[in-house]
């Protein structure tokens, strides 16, 4: 016959279980923290900024408008015609006017754009880009001592 005995002895392997249920305890405080941290250190993400003092689904006025062709010649070349217009619709010719034609790849892209005027309101200009994509034009335009831009996107086919 097997004796029992009657006084059970304390066992001392009990700190295993509990270590693994303080780590996961700790763990879920840690992860709490963090959320915490996040949600009161993140105010939004905006990708397109609000001019001050626009309702939204208003659109600030345009005094010029821009129209871009981009018409291809051979492999990853082209010919860039922009047409430039007035809220009147009636052709508009700058003061000054600047153009860059920008692709943001791993490695941003950025190609000084050399308009010749060929009548009031029409540019042209002949692009060799260096890889095929969308690209998007930055127009900066002078007129009467102002300067405002516009960002019109082209397709460049391979």
């Amino acid at each position: 016959m097997s004796r029992t005995p009657a006084v059970p002895q304390n066992r001392r392997d009990l700190w295993i279980p509990a270590s693994f249920v303080l780590f996961f305890v700790a763990l879920a405080g840690l992860q709490l923290w963090f959320v915490l941290l996040a949600n009161r250190s993140f105010t939004g993400l905006v990708t397109d900024p609000r001019p001050a003092g626009l309702a939204h689904g208003t659109a600030p006025a345009t005094d010029w408008a821009a129209r871009l062709t981009f018409t291809p010649t051979g492999t990853l070349a082209g010919t860039l015609e922009v047409t430039l217009t007035d809220s009147g619709g009636r052709p508009l010719a700058p003061e000054r006017l600047i153009a860059t034609a920008e692709r943001t790849t791993r490695f941003p892209q950025l190609v000084p754009v050399m308009l010749q005027p060929l009548a009031a309101g029409r540019f042209e200009a002949a692009l060799r880009l260096p890889l095929a994509g969308p690209w998007a034009v930055r127009l900066t335009l002078t007129q009467q001592g102002r300067t405002t831009e516009r960002v019109e996107t082209v397709e460049v086919l391979p």
